[in-house]
């Protein structure tokens, strides 16, 4: 396949799923075309230095998506989580997959989250499992990608790493599924360079499984500092994030859907545990700030 002559529409191709994605596909060989409401932001003209074509849009706006998904092979669609404020995710969602059959795009790429199945039972993710249905009941060829917790979010000092203390509302036991950026990047790049294959496939997403304490000890050993586990009161994360303390009293529960980290491997065998992500990266990362280096 020439990806070099086909284009990927990455919608949220400044936030962190949507940039990785992005990288992915250009280190792929496909041509990148970003989606988000300012072109003109830092991340945006980080992209653009990197090759990737910035159109200016919200999800919410049909016009703008069509706009930009003149000619496009596929689409990656990823909407704002749950720290985003007034977003109509399920809209959102309605109308890319629209737009998408509207220009007979060849594959699209939905990033959901891992317990989707469960929105009923649970009452979280209900808008992502909203746009799950749809897309299925849409006649397009698709992908749907379920990530657990990214690796990335608990270097968030809010409800992660805060100096040498590891903060995170999860108890010193709960079993806690991750997965690195970069691999939901190289998965959404493998279902575009093979449709077929991945075309009405959901994939629930994690390279390591965790308990809090042992990720202290792993963050600990990567990075030299004493890196203590410090549980966040839910009262505390609930007033920061209502929707992320209901999820984190999910998975205290332990009713939270569990991704197959082995079949996974077997598809994307270059999957990161979590001790090999912060050797690649998150360990240079805790040390910077904790240093005083942003």
């Amino acid at each position: 396949m020439q990806n070099s002559k086909r284009i990927i529409l990455v919608t949220g191709a400044t936030g962190q799923q949507g940039g990785a994605v992005a990288r992915a596909l250009l280190s792929a060989g496909w041509l990148v075309r970003g989606f988000t409401r300012d072109t003109t932001s830092a991340a945006a003209r980080e992209l653009m230095a990197m090759g990737v074509e910035m159109k200016a849009g919200d999800l919410g706006n049909r016009a703008s998506l069509d706009e930009a998904m003149e000619g496009v092979y596929g689409v990656f669609s990823v909407h704002p989580g749950p720290l985003a404020n007034n977003q109509d995710e399920t809209q959102a969602g309605k109308n890319v997959t629209d737009a998408a059959q509207a220009h007979q795009v060849t594959h699209l790429v939905y990033s959901s989250a891992i317990g989707v199945d469960q929105a009923e039972e649970t009452g979280i993710q209900l808008e992502k499992a909203a746009v799950e249905k749809y897309i299925r009941h849409s006649g397009i060829s698709y992908t749907i990608l379920r990530p657990s917790a990214f690796m990335e979010n608990f270097l968030d000092p809010r409800f992660g790493v805060q100096g040498s203390s590891f903060i995170t509302a999860a108890y010193p036991t709960t079993q806690m599924q991750l997965i690195a950026l970069e691999d939901i990047g190289q998965l959404a790049a493998l279902a575009f360079a093979h449709p077929d294959r991945f075309n009405h496939q959901v994939l629930e997403l994690a390279g390591d499984t965790l308990t809090p304490v042992q990720m202290a000890e792993a963050m600990s050993q990567t990075t030299g500092l004493e890196m203590k586990y410090e549980q966040l009161p839910m009262e505390k994360l609930r007033q920061l994030n209502p929707r992320f303390a209901k999820g984190y009293e999910v998975l205290n529960a332990n009713k939270t859907t569990r991704a197959d980290e082995a079949s996974l491997r077997k598809i994307h065998p270059g999957l990161l545990t979590f001790d090999a992500w912060l050797r690649k990266k998150g360990a240079a990362k805790i040390k910077a700030r904790n240093s005083g280096v942003v």
